[in-house]
């Protein structure tokens, strides 16, 4: 199973509309991910997450 970093930074476009998840949202958790940093998920984007 893959973990949540992974799942984030692999998620596509039509992915993220399935699971109503703002483009800017993704953005910004995709660029804090990248740049080494721990991105604020929270619990509302976490469950969709999952």
């Amino acid at each position: 199973m893959f973990c949540m970093k992974e799942k984030v930074l692999n998620m596509t476009p039509n992915e993220r509309k399935k699971l109503g998840i703002n483009k800017s949202t993704l953005w910004y958790m995709k660029k804090n991910l990248s740049e080494g940093k721990t991105p604020k998920i929270y619990e509302k984007i976490l469950l969709k997450i999952q």
